[in-house]
């Protein structure tokens, strides 16, 4: 099921209403220089397997790891993976279902949960798309 948040952690299930839930969505949050308006963007709660790609040094053979994206923005999501996998700052994200490879950052994680941010921000049409697969249940 895909619900639209427009209140950041307030709305998330499982999360207080305190400074570390509100950490928690940084990821949603656009990088912005001082002196600028932070930018929030929309964000949509999602269940959906993925794989965390890791490329090695000589970039031929990958690991990839299992997760689960809880949710989801133009620029970052929370996933759910084992804490006792050691991961690089930056890896790739795929979402079962779909071929792109998005590049990301991790910037918070804390037991279960991973944020990341994405390189680039996602294309609406992508992120269109994967609510409208994600609603009907294919």
């Amino acid at each position: 099921m895909v619900r639209k948040c427009l209140h950041s952690a307030l709305c998330a299930p499982g999360f207080s209403r305190d400074k570390a839930a509100m950490k928690s969505f940084i990821m949603h949050r656009a990088q912005t220089h001082s002196g600028e308006a932070a930018v929030v963007y929309k964000h949509y709660f999602i269940e959906r397997p993925c794989r965390i790609l890791i490329i090695t040094d000589h970039l031929s053979a990958r690991t990839f790891y299992r997760a689960v994206l809880r949710h989801i923005s133009l620029c970052g999501a929370m996933l759910d993976m084992s804490p006792a996998i050691p991961l690089p700052t930056q890896f790739f994200l795929q979402i079962d279902g779909f071929e792109e490879e998005l590049g990301c950052n991790a910037i918070l994680r804390t037991g279960v949960n991973l944020g990341v941010r994405f390189n680039t921000l996602l294309p609406q049409a992508f992120l269109s798309r994967l609510i409208r697969v994600d609603f009907r249940g294919t």
